[in-house]
């Protein structure tokens, strides 16, 4: 099993949480975000030295708790950065970006890191599409076409037209072309949809903050639809990410989340008067960390997770001060990471019954 650490660049001052959207940017003083960019680049040198296998960035817009609205600029940074582990990009959100771009900005990516990048093409949340005043009846179809032209324009080598429901190019010709001759390309698992639409071409799935037994159904599905369509993906193909707490016992990991959600009710509270937001985002994955405990119950966690396909962990080291952080993520590398690297491919095959396709 593998692992990976989300770059939130989070804004470190005051600011509105997940339950305001869009946030007003009056709450951003431009020196705390530079020095917040700033200590997420030093995180992401310090989780490849840590042993981490990748780093990963999304794209969120108008919104202090993930600074990058462009996921490609922060992973440019990265790779200047963080010269051995993978970049993955969870984003960009296809139906607010021009998909062509997508797949130039990728392949430039994969030439500046020399070739680490990954990719996972999402759609995005409801409040996402306001962004731009996306058609929200259209964002599904976008999507899926957008990942079909940037499959082909990153793997194409001579210039092609496209003239699809959504996207019409008269010319595709990528330049520069990626050094890796496939990159890998990630499909999100929200609905039974997407994982079959993951299935059919023949690219990963990723999950994010729903409980084990829900990804194990969803991974059967994968698993079942990929059968059909002919290939046997292998755990490296299934990603899940969770948010992570670390201490050295699990009574002290459950006061210190205690601690740091009373904080954050606490300072949302001074600023729910003086902000108006939008519609109110899900905070339901803020009320606690999957990945929580003293570093033997992470470690079951990860077997649990394990044990229904999943192949690589991407967590997420957001709670708690900067110290409180750090030590979390230097009790996972010294205690967990040894642990899990140690389960091989192998290891998942044979915990998993074989799958025959279903007509």
């Amino acid at each position: 099993m593998k692992t990976s650490y989300l770059a939130m660049t989070g804004y470190d001052g005051p600011a509105p949480g997940f339950e305001i959207w869009p946030a007003p940017s009056y709450h951003c003083e431009p020196s705390v975000a530079v020095s917040s960019v700033e200590r997420t680049l030093s995180l992401c040198e310090l989780a490849e030295a840590l042993g981490f296998d990748g780093i990963t960035v999304a794209e969120h817009h108008y919104a202090p708790y993930m600074m990058t609205p462009n996921p490609m600029v922060m992973a440019a940074a990265i790779t200047q950065r963080v010269k051995r582990a993978r970049i993955s990009l969870m984003g960009p959100l296809v139906p607010l970006n021009n998909p062509v771009r997508i797949a130039e900005e990728l392949a430039m990516l994969d030439v500046l890191s020399g070739g680490r990048i990954s990719v996972m093409p999402l759609r995005g949340t409801p409040n996402e599409h306001q962004t731009y005043d996306t058609h929200p009846e259209k964002t599904r179809s976008m999507t899926q076409e957008g990942i079909d032209l940037v499959i082909k324009a990153l793997q194409e080598t001579t210039p092609f037209s496209w003239h699809g429901e959504n996207y019409n190019y008269n010319t595709i010709s990528i330049w520069p072309r990626p050094v890796q001759a496939h990159i890998p390309i990630f499909g999100s698992g929200n609905s039974e949809e997407s994982i079959r639409f993951a299935a059919e071409r023949r690219i990963g799935i990723g999950f994010s903050f729903v409980p084990v037994e829900i990804v194990g159904d969803w991974v059967e599905l994968y698993r079942r639809e990929c059968a059909r369509f002919g290939w046997e993906p292998t755990p490296a193909h299934i990603i899940y990410r969770g948010i992570a707490y670390l201490a050295d016992t699990d009574e002290a990991a459950d006061a210190g989340m205690m601690a740091h959600f009373g904080r954050q009710k606490e300072e949302q509270a001074k600023l729910q008067s003086e902000t108006m937001g939008g519609p109110p985002l899900n905070s339901l994955i803020l009320s606690k960390a999957f990945f929580s405990g003293s570093p033997a119950t992470v470690i079951q966690i990860c077997e649990t997770l394990s044990d229904v396909g999943v192949g690589m962990i991407d967590t997420v080291f957001s709670l708690g001060s900067h110290d409180e952080q750090v030590n979390a993520m230097k009790l996972f590398a010294s205690e967990v990471i040894p642990v899990i690297h140690g389960w091989s491919d192998t290891h998942f095959a044979r915990s998993l019954s074989p799958i025959s396709a279903v007509a």
